[in-house]
């Protein structure tokens, strides 16, 4: 039993690894396109209708 209970702990300690390096990543990401990114324009036409 206690190969069991490691085994699951050491995968529950790595799926909060994971977790961790893709929040870091997103973090990353993010916060480089909000600052290297200029405001979001486009030239697409609007959908709201024209009043």
């Amino acid at each position: 039993m206690r190969g069991t209970r490691a085994r699951r702990a050491a995968q529950a300690v790595q799926g909060l690894g994971t977790g961790a390096v893709l929040l870091a990543y997103w973090t990353t990401v993010a916060l480089l396109a909000r600052r290297t990114g200029g405001a979001r324009t486009s030239d697409a036409e609007s959908v709201r209708r024209k009043a």
